[in-house]
Parts: C-alpha cells; structure tokens; sequence
C-alpha cells in the first residue's frame, strides 16, 4: 500500500511536469552564476544564495509564504565586494519554502553530480553554473562547501544572534550527520564580531566513502562614516575516502536477482583503504577610508545632530592570505598479479606508475595577494549618476609537488602575478542599473589575461506590476594555471605549455511578476577548452564549442496548491569537450498552510530530474571531473517526500528521500558513472535561530 501511494504521488508529479513541458514554447538559464568566482569581479548586485540558499527559486520573488518573519532590531546582513568595497546587501536566512533541498547535495542546482554522501565532490551539469578554475585546483572540488570570503557574511545588529542547524539520515553504522553554528554580538554601535562552525561527518551508505569537514570561522567588522574594515580567518579540513566507484551495477538496477540479503556497504569497489585530505587555512583583510564631507540640513536649528556624512571617494587596501595543501594517499597495496606482472591492487586500475612505493602524492599552495583600490562614489552630488572604481592587484604564489629522488624529492615553483582593472557602475535608481567591469594581467603569470564583463538592467510595467529585463556579457581570455600545465604525481605524471582559453558570452534574462515566470537564455563561445580526457589527462581542443542554455523558472498557486518548475534546456556542439545533458529539471508539487495560525505547514514530493547523457566520471587520484565515454547516466528522477514545519523561531523537517527506487524498475539513481547516490532513507533537520 505505501509503495502504491508513493507510486500515485511521483507519477502524478512526472505527468503534470510532462503537461508543462508541451505547452512550453521555449525554456529558459539564470546566467547570474557564470561569474561568481574568486578571479571575476560581480556583477550588478543581485541577492546571490549563500550557504542556506541554494533550495532553489532564490532569484525570484519573496512572498509571505518564504520567509520566516524574524524580528531582528536593527539587523544588516551583507556580502563584501573585497575589489570595490561594495556591500551587496542579503537577507536573514530566514528560508521557509523548500528547506529540506537545502540540505541536499542535489539542491545546489538544477542538475548535480557528486558521490553519494554530503560533502563529497561535487560538479554542477548546468555549464554556466560552472565556475572559473581557482590556482589550487583540488579546492574546485568542494565548491559548495568552501568557505571563500567573497561567500562570508557579515553582521551588524543590536542584539546578539545565534544560529543552530543540525540533519541527519541514515542507520547508526550508515549515518551521515552535518552541525552548522553561528554566534555574532555588536560591541557598541560600529564593531560586530562573530564566530561559525560548519561540521559534516558522512560515514557513507558504500564501502569506503566515509567523508568528513571541519570547517571554524572567525569574522568581524568595524563600520564608521570614515573607516570601515573587516576580518575574516578560517581553517578548514576535508578528508574524503575513495572507493573508486561501485564495480558491479546490478547491485543497484536489479538487486532482486542476486537471491541474497546484503546492503549497500556489501556492493564491490575498486579499492579501499585510500582516501584524500584537503587543508585549507586563510586570513582576509579589508580595510576602506572614504573621504567626504558632512551634509548638514539648513532648516535644522540643531546643525550638529542632523548631518549626515557623505562619502566622496574611498581608499581601499585587501590583503588574502592563502594556505593548501593536498594529499592523496593509499594502504590498498595487497599484492596482486595483472597479466603476469605483480603490483599493488590500486595499482590495476592505472595505466602509469612513476614510482614504485605505496602511492603517497602531495601539492601545497601559498598564495598572498594585495589589492589597493582608488573609487569615486556614486551619488554624492545628485548630477553624479555612476561610480568609478581602478584597482590594481598583485598576487605572490608558491607551489610544491612531489619530484624524482635526484631531484630532491619536491618540485618548487614560485611565482607572481600582477593585474590592473576598473569598475564603471550605476546602481542607484529603480528603472536603469548598470556595471562594466575590465581587469588586465600586465605582469607576471597573467600576463595577457582579460576579462571584460558587462550587465544591464531595466523595468518597466506590465499590467501595474514592475517586470524586470537584464542583459549580460562577457569576453575573457583566461591563462592557464600553474597545476594545469604541471602535475607530477605516482599515476599522472605532465609537463605542458597550453594556450590561453577565449571565452564570449552574450545572455539575458526577463522577470514577469504577474506570472511569476522567470526567462532567461544565452550563449557562449569557448576556443582552447582546458579539460580532462577520457584518459584523464590533461587536455585542450584548440577548435570552438558553442554552448546555448534557455531556462523558465515557473512558480504556480492555486490556493494552499503549489507547483514549482524550473527548466533547464542545454546544448553544445561537441559533446565530447563539453558534455551537457539536453534536458534538466526540478519540479516540486506541495500543499503549504498554516495550522491554528502558529505552525506552517509545506507537504510536497519533488525531483530532480535530467536526459540521459555521458556524464563527467571522476578520478579521486587526481581530485578532478573528466570526460568519459563509457557510460550515460540519467533519464532517472531523484526525488523526495517531505514535511517542513516552521514554529516561531525553530524549522524542522522530515524526508524520504531516494523514493523513487522503491518502485522504478530497473534502477538507474546514478549521480556520477559508477557513482550511485544514496539509497532510500529517512532524513531529518533542524534550524533554531537565537536572539536576545
């Protein structure tokens, strides 16, 4: 009776979203991600998700239903624009809708790949999700989890806040459990400090695939009409053990017709006993003078209380220190015999050997990089209608990798790099925004590296209701990094020169708040593609690869009904550079109420969804996503069942997820190739938000 309830519900689901899709004419991508990287400036200043906002519809509108009301006396919440000194204003993370994807690897984006357990690897199938690579390349990774400080919050309030959150699923010897916390004080009216705690222990529902995050933060800012500066340091730790993937498929698409009883921890790996470890330790520092004057009303009999100070022009001077390292190591060294020849068993599954010890491979990564910036502020006379902003950065970078015993043992590798660049911005007003911004390698490692990026936007009305219309560009030529042309380890082993990657973008988007429809489309041109070949080596096509992406993002209501729909349409001229899966989407049907006016209610199932397509494989030798063209992966829905309740200042939630699986025939709920995800199982969460 309960798989055919679950059946009813998911069909039910997949039938409506079929429905919409037919009566689609074109479906549209959110290219507000394409730059959101550490090497790219932002773009017009958008409410980008932070850590608790990647459930999705986070780009559209906030109704009464999304949020929770949280009295905050005097709250300020922002990002940092480290370059330009801008604060890009957020909301609390006050998130009522779609909770519990929060807590999902799937949730970050329309189209996921990773292992299975919360924290491992992860890679967004949506192209114009992906973001540039960083100088340590491992990071990339865990690009969800990092703690960057473009990504840190910063806090002003009157009254203390804390916040609690906690989730876990699974069996005790199964379980995977995450602890996020948060506590920030102002000490007076101008300095906020706080401190954060992000803590992820998966032990893994297959063998060998444990994973856990240490993660600790301390940040604090100090704001007065002259002075503004802020400190973010953070140490983190990831230590990830790998299987290699699951050998034997028929564990997961017809576990029936192995005629015994065994759980997931039971399927066969590749090997064991191996795992990765990534440190990452880093201090940032930002500190912003502005010149100005006092404005003082000339009807004011009490001239000193009623000036305000206007900022001129500011002086801002960044320092980012950086320490990595990463360290791949392995004890699955029985001996074993592969066609006559005897090695270490991970040794099989590797073409190459370039020593012949128990692999033990290490990288580590200095970085300090200093940015002064000279801006003009916009608005301080009403006939200044833009803001004008140069900078000029300089980045000092150390690398260290393993080397031949002549050699000394390491290879060292030191470098810099120095770059110039500019903001031209207009963000005041409600009808035109607009921000061009240019930055050019003059020096050093980047020498010729440009980004030239430029977005609009306008409203207008349609039926009394504001519609926004955005357009976005860019054009880049981005210098290939230390770690992609040099990499020596015991199974791959390069040294290469690769030519500068050109990259053109053109894109826009519409809002439509009457239908709360959101559509977007755009489309880019990459020459010199950098990517990993089905041989996971590096590699480079030298052609062009044309990528388009049409997105719609639909929002239904029909009373306590709700249907939510976003769409994702991809294609690319070569698929075996730039691999996209055709069609992705996520579809979530719920019933949202409240109940005796205190409890709020949001019953639903959704799912993840996308055509089926060769999807990147990952190598856990080399930390990296790589281009196979083995196996597809898709035409399966990933999908839950699930209750979020929200009660004054406490969200909670429970979830069945993986549910399809318990009636969609064979089962095909891989991630990743050899990478299924979880199996069914039951999860639960909670958020408590503290203020006094």
């Amino acid at each position: 009776m309960k798989k055919k309830a679950l059946s009813l519900v998911v069909a039910l689901m997949v039938f409506g979203v079929a429905v919409s899709v037919a009566q689609s004419r074109i479906i549209l991508p959110d290219s507000s991600q394409i730059t959101a990287n550490p090497d790219s400036l932002d773009l017009l200043s958008r409410q980008v998700p932070h850590d608790h906002d990647h459930g999705h519809d986070h780009d559209h509108d906030h109704d009464e239903i999304d949020t929770v009301n949280l009295v905050l006396p005097d709250a300020k919440v922002w990002l940092l624009n480290a370059r330009t000194g801008d604060k890009l204003m957020m909301p609390m993370d006050t998130l009522k809708y779609n909770f519990q994807q929060t807590t999902l690897p799937d949730g970050y984006s329309v189209a996921t790949g990773f292992l299975a357990p919360l924290g491992s690897p992860y890679i967004s199938k949506i192209f114009f999700e992906i973001p540039e690579k960083s100088p340590f390349v491992f990071y990339d990774a865990y690009q969800p989890y990092n703690k960057l400080p473009e990504n840190q919050l910063f806090y002003s309030s009157r009254v203390p806040y804390a916040k609690l959150d906690y989730q876990r699923g699974g069996s005790r010897q199964q379980r995977e459990e995450r602890f996020k916390a948060l506590l920030t004080s102002n000490f007076g009216k101008q300095l906020n400090v706080g401190i954060q705690a992000d803590l992820i222990n998966a032990l893994g529902f297959y063998n060998s695939q444990t994973n856990k995050h240490t993660d600790w933060g301390l940040f604090g800012n100090y704001q007065s009409d002259r002075l503004e500066a802020y400190l973010y340091a953070s140490a983190s730790t990831i230590r990830q053990f790998e299987n290699g993937g699951i050998t034997d498929e028929s564990y997961i698409r017809n576990p029936e017709l192995l005629g015994s009883n065994f759980t997931s921890s039971d399927i066969p790996v590749r090997f064991i006993n191996t795992w990765n470890k990534v440190a990452t330790n880093q201090v940032f520092f930002s500190a912003k003078y502005n010149l100005g004057y006092n404005d003082v009303s000339k009807n004011s009999e009490e001239r000193e209380r009623d000036s305000q100070f206007v900022p001129v022009a500011s002086v801002i001077l960044t320092s980012h220190f950086t320490g990595q390292n990463r360290r791949f190591l392995s004890h699955d060294t029985a001996a074993v015999t592969v066609n006559g020849e005897i090695m270490q068993k991970i040794d099989q599954f590797y073409a190459n050997r370039y020593y012949t010890s128990a692999v033990d491979d290490s990288t580590t990564f200095r970085s300090v990089k200093n940015t002064v910036s000279l801006k003009l502020n916009e608005g301080f006379r009403p006939w200044v209608k833009f803001g004008l902003t140069a900078f000029l950065e300089q980045d000092f970078r150390f690398f260290s990798m393993i080397d031949t015993p002549q050699n000394g043992g390491r290879r060292k590798n030191r470098e810099a790099s120095t770059l110039i660049g500019g903001v031209l911005n207009k963000q005041q007003g409600e009808n035109l925004k607009f921000n061009i911004q240019a930055d050019l390698g003059i020096l050093g490692a980047n020498l010729g590296e440009l980004r030239v990026l430029g977005n609009v936007e306008t409203a207008f009305k349609i039926a009394g209701k504001r519609t926004t219309l955005s357009a976005d560009a860019y054009i880049k030529n981005l210098t290939s990094s230390f770690l992609e042309e040099n990499y020596q380890s015991k199974y791959f082993w390069w040294n290469k020169e690769l030519g500068d990657t050109r990259r053109v973008y053109a894109g826009g988007r519409l809002f439509v708040p009457f239908t709360n429809t959101a559509l977007s489309l755009g489309v880019e041109n990459v020459q010199n593609h950098i990517y990993f070949d089905r041989e996971r080596n590096i590699a480079q096509y030298s052609g062009n690869v044309q990528v388009l992406a049409a997105r719609i993002d639909q929002k239904l209501r029909f009373g306590i009904f709700n249907w939510n729909n976003e769409l994702v349409y991809q294609t690319s001229s070569n698929q075996e550079v730039i691999p996209v899966p055709m069609l992705s989407l996520y579809s979530n049907m719920f019933l949202l109420t409240k109940i005796a006016n205190e409890l709020t209610l949001q019953f639903g199932v959704d799912a993840h969804y996308h055509t089926r397509y060769f999807a990147p494989g990952y190598e856990p030798a080399l930390l990296q996503f790589y281009n196979q063209r083995e196996k597809e992966v898709g035409n399966y829905p990933i999908a839950t069942v699930y209750a979020n309740m929200h009660l004054k200042q406490t969200r909670f939630f429970v979830m069945l997820y993986n549910v399809a699986s318990q009636f969609l025939k064979p089962r095909e709920y891989y991630s990743l190739p050899n990478y299924p995800v979880n199996p069914f199982m039951i999860k639960l969460g909670l958020s408590v938000d503290l203020h006094n």
